[in-house]
């Protein structure tokens, strides 16, 4: 017992010495009721834990290493975290993003979510999109105000095509990649490029152009599977065998800027709100190009948009 405590005297003296290590631990050890710190009462159950009176199952966390003990190095740590705050892990803030179904014909002002087209000289070409939804993670924002934005899941969004056609459009969580800067100054503006007459696929995408964006603005990069079913073809997403290659489609909360040779079409997406981005119906647009060849048609530029479906009342 005197040789124990001996050495928490030392543990003690130690910690007191470290305090430029206090909380930098990745593991809140000797955090008992995972509040983020570690108070005295934490402390003596700890100790009442390596003298074998208590029961680790009192506060596992005390256990870093996971042998079943609770050693000298692992008082040290706790005793240190004591000192300060216990490094948590950072934080991503999820948001159910319910995709709108859309106003048919609408241009940009008149609906949220689309399909625009300047085959149509711009108005909204689709029926309907389905709901998704798309699950967003919001990372911790850096010093410069600036968090990542990612895909959480897999989704697949069908959309009914004016013309009776539908599109099967699969955005891939793995590998989306992206940012809003909450702060504002960053440019986000997006463009797809292809060369009249390009059946072929994918396009080109440039980011970050134009002017620095206020605050909340940001952009998505997610990679795209998508089929185009023929007029009566009933065929769920789900079943779909995707042959077009995948394609990396840039959304935006900016402008988003299609161009198939001559042919020209921007849409603007809207900036999210940082501070509550983990409500529904906070706000944001997703704009993304995909200028394309499409029978009977021909060269078109087009802008995907996805807005929110308000939540219900």
């Amino acid at each position: 017992m005197r040789k124990f405590v001996a050495m928490w005297a030392v543990a003690v003296s130690l910690s007191w010495g470290s305090l430029a290590s206090a909380g930098e631990t990745a593991t809140c050890v000797g955090d008992c009721n995972g509040d983020g710190m570690v108070a005295i009462n934490e402390l003596i159950t700890g100790v009442n834990i390596a003298l074998g009176t208590t029961p680790l199952a009192q506060c596992p966390s005390f256990d870093a290493d996971g042998n079943g003990e609770v050693g000298i190095n692992e008082l040290i740590t706790a005793v240190n975290n004591a000192l300060g705050t216990c490094a948590m892990p950072p934080v991503e803030v999820e948001r159910v993003f319910t995709v709108d179904p859309g106003v048919l014909l609408a241009d940009p002002s008149g609906t949220s979510t689309g399909l625009f087209t300047s085959g149509l000289s711009g108005p909204n070409a689709a029926n309907s999109f389905s709901p998704g939804p798309l699950t967003l993670l919001l990372g911790v924002a850096d010093s410069s105000g600036v968090a990542s934005l990612r895909l959480k899941e897999d989704v697949t969004i069908d959309i009914s095509v004016i013309d009776g056609s539908r599109l099967c459009f699969q955005m891939l969580a793995a590998d989306s990649d992206g940012s809003i800067d909450c702060d504002g100054g960053t440019a986000y503006d997006t463009r797809g490029t292809q060369p009249a007459g390009d059946v072929g696929f994918p396009f080109a995408i440039e980011t970050d152009l134009g002017e620095p964006a206020g605050p909340g603005n940001g952009n998505l990069l997610v990679p795209v599977l998508y089929q185009l079913l023929p007029i009566g073809d009933a065929t769920p997403c789900a079943d779909v065998v995707y042959t077009n290659p995948l394609q990396t489609f840039p959304f935006t909360t900016t402008k988003a800027t299609s161009v198939k040779g001559s042919l020209i079409l921007t849409v603007s997406g809207a900036p999210f709100d940082c501070e509550n981005f983990g409500t529904p119906g906070s706000g944001g647009q997703l704009a993304a190009p995909a200028p394309a060849t499409q029978a009977p048609i021909g060269d078109v530029s087009n802008v995907f948009r996805f807005g929110e479906l308000p939540p219900t009342q």
